[in-house]
């Protein structure tokens, strides 16, 4: 063999080498691109269903957070309707009936601003109707029983303002029922998909009873 034919046989075992290690490195570097985006997507996956969890503890939490201040403020009207009935037969209140008074009252300013907090904003319009007529039927209360009374103060008007504190019970319901989770639904924020999950709970209906009958 001569001098050229041999240099001929090197030069294509290296370029025949050289070759095989650039389709190794293309062929290992597309298996690692394929790698990445797999773990990108699984990735984004895990960080979407973390949103979604998130958001529905957070659903979760403003229908606990709602029904219990429902509960509360049906409680402090239901003690306040029980002084209204003594002022009437009374003209004062019994002390076993103020610190009843005052301890429901306590229990529901502690749910309200809870309530408040956490929730949404179309339910928050509701939570500040019923909490302004329930402050105002508080005070009226008060008034008759210790005084000073103010112009206008009667049994008369104290008892519409208590009859009158259903409506926004009623509007607080259907705030409820509608706002209390953006209409009920989570979104899965998923790229491209959107799955509407169902609220647990109709908490509207969970709201709203019928008018308690109040003791003689």
């Amino acid at each position: 063999m001569t001098v050229g034919a041999g240099l001929l046989a090197l030069a294509a075992a290296a370029i025949g080498g050289a070759v095989s290690l650039v389709a190794v490195f293309i062929t290992q570097r597309s298996a690692e691109r394929v790698n990445e985006r797999e773990q990108a997507r699984i990735e984004r996956h895990r960080q979407e269903d973390l949103a979604q969890a998130r958001e529905s503890r957070l659903l979760e939490e403003r229908q606990a957070s709602c029904v219990r201040f429902s509960a509360a403020a049906r409680t402090a009207r239901d003690a306040l309707a029980a002084c209204v009935h003594d002022l009437r037969r009374e003209g004062r209140l019994e002390a076993t009936r103020r610190e009843e008074l005052e301890e429901r009252w306590h229990a529901y300013v502690a749910q309200h601003a809870e309530a408040h907090i956490i929730a949404s904003d179309p339910v928050l319009g509701a939570i500040g109707g019923v909490n302004g007529s329930l402050r105002k039927i508080y005070g009226f209360v008060k008034r008759l029983d210790t005084g000073p009374t103010a112009p206008g103060d009667s049994l008369e008007v104290l008892e519409e303002r208590v009859d009158g504190l259903w409506d926004h019970l009623v509007s607080l319901r259907e705030a409820m029922r509608f706002g209390a989770g953006d209409h009920g639904l989570v979104s899965s924020w998923r790229v491209g998909q959107s799955v509407d999950l169902p609220v647990k709970h109709d908490v509207g209906a969970m709201i709203l009873e019928a008018r308690p009958k109040v003791a003689a």
